[in-house]
């Protein structure tokens, strides 16, 4: 799993270089900040880890899963964005309602953690609530608009992705004792 570590490490490397970097944003205002720059990023590298993964492990059928989980998180988002025309909190046009950006982020995290566990899901996870803070700090998104692609995201990994291993272990306790329990899936 260090290797998740290092697809993470190597999509994220060219970001160290933005911060000296002046970008123009699409429509060619002023300079992009780094937070949002940072969001940007983000939003193409955690489902970027989460495919790798599967490549890495040779793992088909998480391949499929992933697929699955992605497009149709993506494709309800962008059903509903020009479905619901809601006006960005900058003023631009429409579009809000999702956000795409936290979507996307919010799938491959989610993914991540559905299939390795919460030591590499909470990270993922908490970068992806990043690119959500990312959308309202650059004024593209309101909270509701990062709130619902953010469920939108991890409903579509809830419905189409498994675990990878076929181990669990989990506590129960009872009012008398503890007990510890270890479980294989063959």
């Amino acid at each position: 799993m260090k290797i998740i570590y290092s697809i993470f490490l190597f999509i994220l490397f060219p970001a160290t270089f933005l911060q000296s970097s002046s970008f123009t944003d699409m429509s060619g205002g002023a300079s992009v900040n780094n937070v949002e720059t940072a969001g940007d990023i983000l939003q193409v590298a955690l489902p970027l880890a989460a495919l790798g993964s599967t490549y890495i492990l040779d793992d088909k059928n998480g391949r499929v899963e992933f697929w699955k989980a992605y497009l149709s998180s993506i494709s309800l988002t962008y059903f509903l964005k020009y479905t619901i025309d809601k006006t960005r909190p900058n003023g631009h046009c429409c579009e809000s309602f999702p956000s795409g950006h936290t979507t996307a982020a919010f799938s491959g995290a989610m993914f991540i953690q559905k299939k390795y566990g919460l030591k590499y899901g909470a990270p993922s996870l908490a970068l992806a609530s990043f690119v959500g803070y990312s959308r309202v700090y650059a004024d593209k998104h309101y909270w509701e608009d990062v709130v619902v692609g953010a469920s939108i995201g991890i409903l579509g990994n809830i419905l189409f992705t498994q675990k990878y291993n076929n181990r669990s272990l989990s506590f129960y306790k009872d009012r008398t004792n503890t007990y510890l329990t270890i479980g294989f899936m063959f």
